[in-house]
């Protein structure tokens, strides 16, 4: 997964939760420490 803010692959996984057929993910940039959300289609 890229990062929105600087386009670096390198992510991690802080928070994963079940949403309404979605999965929510919470990741952090290892390369400028951002916060983002996915969500993935089940």
């Amino acid at each position: 997964m890229r990062c929105p803010y600087c386009n670096a692959e390198d992510t991690r996984v802080i928070d994963s939760r079940p949403a309404d057929n979605t999965i929510r993910r919470r990741r952090q940039c290892e390369a400028c420490g951002k916060r983002f959300t996915t969500y993935e289609k089940i």
